[in-house]
């Protein structure tokens, strides 16, 4: 069921993994093959059960898997026999899909740990990835583009960058993956037709996906990892932390920024704001050392900074959350009815 917040343009998921161990076993087997490890004299060590895929209408499937004893689910449940995922279900909505995509092999569905006869804090169903994902309208493509470009300027500690044109942005690392993108040019690279009514509202609106796909480890710092610990405010909670990117304030076109940076650093943050690639002029260590000064008001100068010559003109996009439209349903489709 969709919740009101989810309709009014609040995060939705769109990507669930969670396992569930039932010392009980007795379950139906649900899987694509076993992979056996043995040893130098043939010994059986160990073996790893072989999820088996699930497919749906419009080319949508899910990972599902159970040995007898363990329970296994990953994929876009939400979006799962649906033609495209532009909006998605809410935390509620996302356990009513997943549950019913099991039921519908045999299987039952994952139990919180108070729904465990005699069950510790470690049972029950947990969590081992969740994409937390909302939709922004930039106004238009042109001016989504624009936000693409910025975060791409924009730098992460400790976090690997990505790029795919003005199309896209990323950085990724062991806990965490944020991603950007153009969701109309998304739609079209996997194969809706560029004129369909989804794809030009995409467009018309400039919808930018901000996504963030929470890992294992990050789940595990935010204790969310157990069924019974997530509900949708501490998804959005997390989502707002981990979009902070988004409300960053970038300085460096105000006329008088050098004004208020440290006298030290001044020349290096002169140099950037003309278009000098900084690392040409200073070892690695003074550049790390002046960044720390610049990044403090609001500029990055160990990012590359593309300067044209033309009249001053400043742009500000304003992203807004996208409300679902009234002509768009998160019911599964049946495409033999298409």
């Amino acid at each position: 069921m969709l919740s009101k917040g989810v309709a009014n343009g609040a995060p939705f998921i769109d990507w669930i993994t969670l396992s569930e161990h039932r010392p009980e076993g007795g379950l139906p087997l649900v899987l694509r093959g076993v992979t056996s490890y043995h040893d130098a004299a043939g010994n059986c060590r160990f073996e790893r059960v072989s999820p088996a895929s699930h497919g749906g209408s419009y080319a949508t499937s899910v990972a599902v898997g159970c040995d007898g004893a363990r329970l296994y689910l990953s994929g876009n449940a939400g979006r799962f026999s649906r033609r495209d995922n532009v909006f998605n279900h809410d935390w509620h909505g996302t356990l009513g899909c997943v549950e019913g995509i099991v039921v519908s092999l045999g299987l039952p569905p994952f139990r919180f740990a108070r729904d465990v006869p005699n069950g510790g804090t470690q049972s029950g169903a947990r969590v081992h990835r969740l994409d937390v994902t909302r939709n922004f309208a930039a106004g238009s493509d042109s001016q989504a583009r624009a936000v693409i470009r910025w975060l791409a300027g924009r730098s992460v500690a400790r976090v690997k960058r990505g790029r795919q044109g003005d199309e896209s942005v990323w950085w990724a690392n062991t806990h965490r993956m944020f991603k950007a993108y153009l969701k109309g040019a998304e739609l079209v690279a996997h194969g809706a037709d560029p004129k369909s009514r989804v794809v030009q509202w995409c467009q018309d609106n400039g919808v930018v996906r901000v996504e963030v796909e929470m890992k294992r480890r990050l789940l595990s710092r935010l204790e969310l990892e157990r069924l019974d610990d997530i509900t949708q405010e501490r998804l959005e909670e997390a989502y707002e932390d981990e979009t902070a990117i988004l409300r960053e304030v970038d300085r460096s076109d105000e006329p008088d920024i050098l004004d208020v940076i440290p006298a030290r650093s001044r020349a290096y943050a002169a140099a950037w704001l003309a278009g000098v690639d900084v690392t040409t002029i200073a070892s690695r260590a003074t550049l790390f050392r002046h960044a720390k000064a610049c990044r403090a008001v609001g500029i990055n100068i160990l990012e590359p900074r593309n300067v044209v010559q033309f009249p001053t003109r400043v742009r500000i996009v304003e992203l807004t959350p996208c409300v679902m439209p009234d002509w768009y349903s998160l019911e599964v489709d049946r495409e033999d009815a298409a």
